[in-house]
């Protein structure tokens, strides 16, 4: 007892420092999670506790040093609650893109997004914390001798531990996200891009090729390709739709998959490090206009691929895949123009969110059509049947998606053709395995599919045949840097014209 009594001080500062942690921070990245069964909620509840041990473990032996300690940590406390007060009100996602848009965005763009809530919020916290460390100003807080200490090494070591077994199940919530979003920010790309050196041409004039990046979308689930559920009913009546069952591609991430697509790189490249060529650096030695629309947050792998666009807009930049209110990717038509008075060649990339989990948040509720659908985001709590209904659903979204583009489309003037291609595939219950990032043939099939207007068929006849006779062959994700540049007839440019869908 008179143990306790000597320990009670330090107990009683740590206990009430992670009171107002999960008050002011961490409770943020748990309040927009669903209500759905209690077996969801009580992983939500373990899972909000691991992380505030695991934070525990990293606050105490910083406190080791208290005179630093006392001085530092209020600064950082005050400086995540700044954050914390966006994901409390708009669920938005601190990653990558949040660090980018705060380092790099006009003052005045800045100042008019700070409101008298954010500055209460602020103000409540800044007084808080202060006023805590105040009423412990001459108290001991930590000591190596304590039982504390032994409990925070066990503390530190379970970060770790979680994050080996789960990837990112600490990295993406407060407070840790601020850290590891802008390690991300200062991160080098993996691929060094080359320039293209060549006198670059095309004699082709008015086409417009138009390339959509899917998300986790598996080609085995589109009816298209023969899925017993009528998944794609829009796409199925449209004329001069080709899909492809059989591509492959060994990367399971975006992070890794989208890169590949959009450059030389092959699949067979397995270095980390590497050099490669942009698509759009070939096209714009060839005068096509180059433009990104994407509704992805960037990504270090593969940002300086998206900045070799001539014109480049991210939608949506400060919500991730991760935020319930990320939009939906038929706002990416809103910033979508067929431009019939454009003179040049173009290609246009549009990047979706997709299919990518959680599968309710990709959707607006006219498109719940198989149910039941999932309630949680705790995949241990959900039935396989809920899991496969809610992503059936987001490829009815695929559908009508690619179904308005090529609407659209249709009232070109120009040669106009639309090449879908999903970064990757999903795994769905195979072997026990869900989402993707990890090894199964269910995330290496992704869905891909041409569609091409009658005036780029009239104007390419044999390229259209040899199309049609490839249909049912197995190829890899290389396919796109090469067939893109087939159908732009880019010359003086080394490509492998064997590998095009077109050839």
């Amino acid at each position: 007892m008179e143990k306790l009594k000597f320990w009670l001080p330090e107990i009683k500062f740590h206990l009430g420092l992670h009171i107002l942690i999960a008050v002011f921070i961490t409770i943020a990245s748990y309040v927009h999670f669903p209500f759905g069964s209690l077996k969801g909620n009580l992983v939500y509840v373990a899972h909000f506790l691991l992380l505030h041990f695991s934070l525990f473990g990293f606050i105490y032996v910083f406190s080791l040093f208290q005179k630093l300690f006392k001085i530092v940590f209020p600064i950082l406390f005050i400086l995540v609650s700044s954050f914390s007060f966006w994901v409390y009100t708009q669920d938005l996602t601190i990653a990558e893109g949040m660090i980018q848009a705060i380092v790099e965005t006009n003052t005045d763009i800045a100042i008019d997004v700070i409101s008298y809530q954010f500055v209460l919020f602020l103000l409540f916290s800044t007084v808080s914390i202060l006023v805590f460390f105040k009423r412990f100003k001459n108290n001991r807080i930590s000591s190596v001798k304590s039982p504390l200490f032994i409990l925070s090494i066990i503390g530190v070591l379970s970060f770790f531990v979680v994050e080996n077994y789960k990837f990112d199940a600490f990295k993406n919530r407060l407070p840790y996200n601020v850290y590891f979003a802008g390690v991300k920010y200062l991160k080098k790309p993996k691929i060094t891009l080359k320039e293209v050196k060549e006198n670059v041409f095309t004699k082709e004039e008015d086409l417009h090729i138009v390339l959509v990046v899917g998300e986790s979308v598996r080609a085995d689930h589109l009816s298209l390709n023969g899925y017993y559920r009528n998944t794609t009913p829009l796409l199925s009546k449209v004329k001069n739709v080709i899909s492809f069952k059989k591509v492959y591609t060994p990367f399971t991430f975006t992070a890794q998959s989208v890169p590949q697509i959009l450059t030389d790189k092959s699949v067979d490249d397995q270095q980390k490090q590497q050099v490669a060529t942009s698509i759009y650096t070939v096209l714009n030695k060839a005068s096509f206009k180059t433009e990104w629309i994407g509704n992805q947050s960037i990504e270090s792998s593969y940002k300086d691929v998206i900045y070799s666009n001539k014109t480049n807009l991210i939608i949506d930049k400060l919500h991730s895949f991760q935020s319930f209110k990320k939009e939906k990717d038929l706002a990416l038509l809103d910033y979508f123009s067929v431009d019939n008075a454009l003179a040049n060649n173009r290609i246009t990339t549009l990047h979706m969110i997709g299919s990518h989990w959680y599968y309710n948040s990709r959707i607006t509720p006219e498109f719940q059509h198989f149910k039941p659908i999932i309630t949680s985001k705790y995949i241990g709590s959900l039935t396989k049947e809920e899991l496969i209904n809610s992503y059936d659903n987001t490829i009815l979204y695929l559908d009508n998606f690619l179904n308005q583009l090529i609407l659209n489309l249709k009232k070109s003037s120009k040669k106009t053709i639309l090449i879908y291609l999903s970064d990757h595939g999903e795994t769905l219950g195979e072997d026990g395995r869900w989402l993707h990032a990890q090894e199964h043939k269910a995330t290496k099939n992704p869905a891909m599919l041409v569609w091409f207007s009658n005036h780029f068929q009239k104007n390419y006849p044999l390229k259209i045949q040899k199309l049609k006779l490839k249909r049912q062959d197995s190829i890899t994700t290389d396919f796109l840097f090469h067939s893109v540049l087939d159908i732009g007839n880019v010359e003086n440019y080394k490509y492998l014209k064997a590998q095009s869908i077109f050839n």
